[in-house]
């Protein structure tokens, strides 16, 4: 039984690792493919396209992706060009989605926060300019300079965190307790149910969290 098990876990956490590093590698990928085609529409003066391949790019975030942040620089460069030119709205266009791109990164932290900061400041100053105020403080404080941030849910969080340790445990609550050895593998009835009804309510429990957090 206890080599059973053994051979068991090594399978299942050698299954999550393969699978976690090729969810990394292929998000990486996107990554750099979207940054080469911003790259390129930003050497065209096609800011537009530029900024939605820098915004593609951001959004296949992962930790260690140094493209992420190369495609930060790049949308900061296009806003500035923007703002030199006149161009406001496309500078605003810029900078907010270097900002609505880590925080759709989120999760029980924010990722890029200097760099979000940094764009509250810079498109509070930009929409002065637009408004043809003098005051940023009175600007950045309404709906429309800065927008109240998008935090998850700590509760539902939670929840999710708990949903998904819990369905991982009951895969692994089957495979050693509800399955018997030998040849032919059959599945116990009462444990069965027990654990597969686990599996259900923890699965419940991530995909709610997921949608709610």
């Amino acid at each position: 039984m206890a080599s059973r098990l053994r051979d068991n876990l090594v399978i299942l956490l050698g299954a999550s690792i393969t699978t976690i590093a090729f969810m990394w590698l292929n998000a990486f990928w996107k990554s750099v493919e979207n940054y080469r085609l911003g790259e390129k529409y930003l050497q065209r003066h096609e800011y537009i396209r530029a900024i939605t391949f820098f915004d593609r790019s951001l959004h296949w975030y992962t930790p260690s992706n140094p493209y992420v942040y190369k495609s930060v620089e790049r949308l900061w460069e296009i806003g500035h060009i923007a703002e030199k030119q006149g161009d406001i709205q496309l500078a605003l266009i810029a900078l907010r989605t270097i900002r609505q791109a880590f925080f759709g990164a989120r999760s029980f932290y924010t990722p890029g926060k200097d760099w979000i900061n940094k764009c509250d400041k810079k498109i509070a100053s930009l929409m002065v300019k637009e408004l043809g105020k003098q005051e940023p403080k009175k600007v950045i404080s309404t709906p429309s300079a800065r927008k109240k941030d998008p935090c998850p849910n700590i509760f539902w969080t939670v929840v999710l965190e708990v949903g998904f340790l819990g369905w991982i445990g009951s895969v692994i609550g089957f495979l050693t307790h509800a399955l018997t050895g030998g040849r032919t593998s059959e599945v116990r009835p009462r444990a069965g149910i027990i654990w597969g009804a686990m599996f259900v309510v923890f699965y419940a429990l991530w995909i709610i969290g997921m949608a709610r957090a």
